[in-house]
């Protein structure tokens, strides 16, 4: 049994993972594959290119921390060169007032 609290319907997390890979490391569709596998919401994909790297900062919806940080460790593993950060953030969300 679940029992819901008024905080439950006022806030909700995302978790922003930001990684740095090199031209040589895996593509997006690895990327996409792992994010499908752990059933996460990608929200928002920023990809951008810097020199011989690319930065990934993916926001994602639908998971908790715990779950969040296996993801990071996922990631992570595809190949030893990743350097994967993730943001765990909290977004309070107003009820809408009646007009």
């Amino acid at each position: 049994m679940s029992t819901h609290t008024s905080l439950d319907t006022q806030f909700r997390m995302t978790h922003t993972f930001h990684l740095q890979l090199g031209a040589n490391e895996p593509a997006a569709s690895e990327l996409e594959s792992t994010l499908k596998s752990a059933e996460a919401r990608v929200d928002k994909w920023l990809i951008l290119r810097r020199g011989g790297c690319y930065e990934h900062s993916i926001t994602v919806g639908g998971i908790g921390e715990a779950s969040a940080r296996a993801l990071r460790k996922a990631l992570a593993s595809l190949n030893h060169g990743i350097k994967v950060h993730v943001e765990h953030m909290l977004h309070f969300d107003r009820p809408a007032t009646p007009r």
